[in-house]
């Protein structure tokens, strides 16, 4: 048996820089080790051959290449259950979730839940793996995902129900129905009325859903005041402002609105009282938002809640 000893093993630039073993014949370690490259999530190699390995640092898995994803080995398989969920869909569809039905993701703080789950590039972005939060599933899930019911004067808090005039419970929580405005009077000073809830972690995002407004003073419909401390921190900002709008905000509120919100309403689709929906485009961050310090949320919202209102009846995100 002979020994080579060296520092460096280096292919040569005829074949691509590749070190060949011929068929028939293996390299082994013995009782020595073989060290597999490293990688960071967001600094994987670039252009990979179908059979690369790797390891995810930031995950401690490892990983192969395809030839059109990096899929974990040894059947990691995170979304197939709620002992073992996926971050995102994103990561469902990367952990090997390839057939359409239902996975389970998590909610930073609020636990894991079983998603509706596409497999497919579902709006032709180039991603596949997305799921589905709608009214149904939250009102499902209403008790173990968290929310927050906001309205500052407090004659203007919302809820989740259809009753416009006294009501503050959460009648309708169940079916996710929910109410922005009220039907009361102007108490003065700066205002703001919001409802949010959380988000598992997404990059891309698919938004309907159809509204009716109403009020004594019929709802005033408008660009809306783009504040994003005062959104984030539920803090009035605007006396008798316009447009009630939804937005989804990344979780960072160190961030800026150009950069942490996507804007669902803009709060122009309707003039005066009446029914009326929404159906955006695809919707993107740019990179995958969200972890257990910076929760994900849809928010809907107004700072024009007096005598008006608008009820939000049916709501459906598509998440990537």
């Amino acid at each position: 048996m002979s020994t080579l000893s060296l520092h460096n093993l280096q292919g040569i630039a005829t074949y691509q820089n590749k070190i060949e073993v011929p068929s028939g014949h293996k390299l082994t370690t013995q009782a020595g080790q073989f060290r597999l490259p490293n990688y960071a999530a967001n600094n994987k190699p670039g252009s990979p051959e179908i059979g690369d390995l790797i390891v995810n640092t930031d995950t401690a898995t490892l990983e192969v290449w395809t030839g059109d994803r990096w899929a974990v080995c040894g059947g990691g398989n995170r979304g197939g259950s709620a002992s073992n969920p996926a971050t995102s869909a994103d990561d469902a569809y990367n952990q090997g979730n390839q057939t359409s039905g239902n996975v389970w993701v998590e909610i930073p703080g609020s636990g894991a839940f079983e998603f509706t789950y596409d497999a497919t590039d579902r709006y032709g972005t180039g991603d596949n793996g997305w799921i589905k939060y709608d009214a149904a599933f939250f009102g499902a899930n209403n008790a173990a995902i968290a929310h927050t019911e906001y309205g500052s004067p407090s004659s203007i808090i919302p809820a989740w129900n259809t009753n416009s005039t006294s009501s503050t419970s959460n009648d309708t929580i169940s079916q996710g129905r929910l109410r922005i405005g009220r039907e009361q009077s102007h108490q003065g000073g700066n205002s703001l009325s919001t409802i949010r809830c959380s988000l598992p972690r997404f990059t891309k995002a698919k938004y309907q859903a159809s509204m009716v407004s109403g009020g004594a003073d019929t709802a005033d419909f408008g660009s809306f005041t783009q504040n994003f401390s005062g959104i984030v921190n539920n803090s009035p900002y605007q006396n008798n402002g316009s447009g009630y709008w939804a937005v989804l905000f990344s979780g960072n509120a160190s961030g800026s609105f150009g950069s942490d919100m996507l804007i669902l309403d803009n709060g122009t689709l309707q003039s005066g009282n009446g029914s009326y929906s929404n159906n955006t485009s695809v919707l993107s961050f740019g990179t995958e938002r969200g972890s257990p310090t910076q929760v994900p949320q849809i928010i809907w919202g107004t700072t024009d809640a007096y005598r008006e209102y608008v009820y939000v009846n049916s709501w459906e995100l598509w998440l990537h």
